[in-house]
């Protein structure tokens, strides 16, 4: 069988244990995927990180893949194939250090994706307090004008996806697995609204491979590639979540990460991102104005935004000052839910501007506690 250069680039990719850089390596030593098919075992083990077994599986492709029944999977399912030969890969891929070979897509994605993409990652267990920011922040990410990556992970990327929805805007879901089943089975359904004119689900694991340990790290990635910042909504200390951070990092990207209750888990890796350098965002003004990015038409600075902390006529301020000292009755008085206000309530206490008092209340700090 005489394979086209697209479909023997296919083909390494569907090799169990290969991965973008192995196959990178042999590309490099042999020339093209179709050589590296014609090979014989001997040479294919002399290259660096391939080994005796890997070299075996290889050799044996003819028995190991099926690129035709990959074909014909992929678009039954309506799905796109697009490799690394291609001229339409997308360019802000490319120039990573191990792009991804084979992209498989339903939906569309667009080169200007990239321009203003804001990656919203955190843990799978979320709260509602996590819940709530992350899809406000990413609806209004979203409506000024960025596109929203996400993993389409339960919660946290769920709710990200589902912002981006909200506003009508732009999402991208990277997954860890291939497209002929979406996992977890419950986001089918966001899934189909993602593919249908409002994005792409996007994965460089083959049609049918499940989701594995392995691949979830090899997917965050992608996430961080694919953006100009990554956002950390609610991660605890040991986080997926926090891999895609440091990826990021390490890409030269912005990182943010949103403040939570210092007494919960969850807020754990947030904090030590904090700490660590990551610029804390309590709203999407926050994080649109530290990239220097004008919105593609006039955004709405959200009411409890850092802007607004610094007007003298702060709301908060003035209904603490009223008498409206709990959370419950800040957010009667003021309209707004506990999940958008308690980030504010926690930028007040760290500009020394209010102090928690008994019973779950605040007061106003003295003048001398101002800065």
């Amino acid at each position: 069988m005489e394979l086209s250069a697209r479909e023997a680039l296919i083909t390494l990719n569907l090799i169990p244990g290969l991965g973008s850089v192995r196959i990178r390596s042999l590309l490099e030593h042999f020339g093209s995927a179709d050589m590296v098919l014609a090979a014989p075992q001997n040479l294919l083990a002399q290259v660096p990180r391939i080994g005796s077994t890997l070299a075996a599986a290889i050799a044996d492709w003819r028995h190991c893949t099926h690129v035709e029944a990959e074909l014909d999977c992929a678009a039954k399912a309506g799905v796109r194939i697009t490799t690394l030969l291609e001229d339409d890969y997308p360019d802000v891929l490319r120039r990573m250090s191990d792009p991804p070979v084979v992209l498989y897509s339903r939906g569309t994605w667009q080169q200007d994706d990239a321009r203003r993409a804001v990656s919203v990652v955190g843990t799978r267990i979320a709260s509602p307090y996590g819940i709530g920011c992350a899809r406000s922040f990413s609806r209004d990410l979203a409506d000024a004008g960025s596109c929203i990556i996400s993993g389409l992970a339960r919660g946290i990327d769920t709710a990200a996806h589902l912002g981006a929805l909200d506003a009508g805007g732009r999402t991208i879901a990277i997954l860890g697995g291939g497209l002929a089943s979406i996992f977890p089975p419950e986001n089918m359904a966001l899934a189909d609204r993602i593919a249908d004119g409002h994005g792409a689900l996007v994965s460089e694991f083959p049609m049918n491979m499940t989701p594995s340990r392995n691949s979830f790290p090899q997917r965050n990635r992608v996430v961080a590639a694919w953006s100009c910042a990554t956002l950390v909504v609610e991660a605890a200390g040991r986080s997926g979540a926090l891999h895609t951070a440091g990826l990021a990092a390490d890409m030269g990207k912005s990182v943010f990460a949103v403040p939570g209750a210092v007494t919960t888990n969850s807020s754990l890796g947030c904090h030590r991102l904090i700490r660590d350098g990551a610029i804390l965002c309590t709203c999407a003004a926050d994080l649109i104005s530290d990239m220097g990015w004008e919105p593609d038409h006039q955004l709405q600075i959200p009411l409890f935004s850092e802007h607004a902390m610094a007007a003298q006529n702060d709301p908060v301020l003035s209904a603490i000052a009223a008498g409206y000292t709990t959370l419950d009755a800040l957010c009667s008085a003021l309209g707004t839910s506990a999940a958008e206000l308690t980030p504010r309530l926690m930028r007040l206490q760290i500009e020394r501007r209010i102090i928690p008092a008994p019973g779950g209340a605040f007061e106003l700090c003295p003048p001398s506690g101002k800065h």
